[in-house]
């Protein structure tokens, strides 16, 4: 599983970001989507696998509010669903 996801992660593309932040009703800023873009590349094992406490805590600092809920709370359905 995790070959697919490293598979899919080396492919991803912040237009696809975008897409996915649209189709869940969130409007990004361009800094943010470049912000989200970079931390799923650098630390989607760590997301995936580990303690990611620091990364939200980074995250919430670079993210409007209303941003960071939905990315926590993306997070957490597809969390559960891994």
């Amino acid at each position: 599983m995790k070959f697919v996801i490293r598979k899919y992660i080396e492919t991803l593309t912040e237009k696809e970001i975008e897409e996915f932040a649209i189709k869940e009703g969130i409007k990004l800023l361009d800094e943010e989507k470049k912000v989200i873009y970079l931390y799923i590349k650098n630390y989607w094992e760590t997301l995936l696998e580990e303690d990611s406490t620091f990364i939200f805590e980074e995250l919430k600092e670079k993210l409007q509010p209303k941003t960071y809920e939905k990315v926590i709370e993306l997070y957490n359905k597809y969390k559960k669903k891994n």
